[in-house]
């Protein structure tokens, strides 16, 4: 795959989700409120949100970033190519597949490697949120099982 047919792969993903809205910011895009330009550190990332009822939630709860953003520059995000798979997938979902309840995680967060490859990690801000993240995902079944899993939450 090229670069980025890794993450339109990802995308398409994405957007086979019922009942999500898929947003990747394009430059010069115009937030919802048909005012306020999006700010370019965004153009090129991609939102997920929830729409059972048509509407957008307010906070997406799957995101792909393309880039390092200020104070988030652990996963290398400024190699060729390189973007990471952010997913709210709760307390009870994080615990299970980091070992250890998102609580604990300011104590931990030095035990990984935020730039690994293909790996599900702590997300390196919002961990304590109950995100996680995988830096260059492929399209397995892992992934997948991850997307249900954000999705699964943002549906409580």
């Amino acid at each position: 795959m090229t670069d980025s047919s890794a993450r339109d792969a990802v995308i398409a993903l994405l957007q086979s989700l019922p009942e999500s809205t898929v947003d990747t910011i394009a430059p010069g895009a115009i937030a919802a409120d048909g005012k306020t330009p999006v700010p370019e550190i965004a153009w090129g990332d991609t939102f997920v949100y929830s729409t059972p009822n048509g509407e957008p939630g307010v906070m997406p709860y799957l995101t792909i970033i393309t880039k390092n953003y200020p104070d988030d520059e652990q996963s290398g995000l400024d190699r060729p190519g390189a973007f990471r798979l952010n997913a709210n997938v709760g307390r009870e979902a994080f615990t299970e597949l980091i070992g250890y309840p998102p609580a604990e995680h300011a104590d931990r967060a030095g035990e990984w490697d935020y730039a690994a490859d293909g790996v599900v990690i702590p997300h390196p801000l919002y961990a304590k949120l109950g995100w996680v993240s995988v830096v260059n995902p492929g399209t397995g079944p892992d992934v997948v099982d991850l997307l249900e899993r954000a999705r699964a939450h943002v549906q409580k």
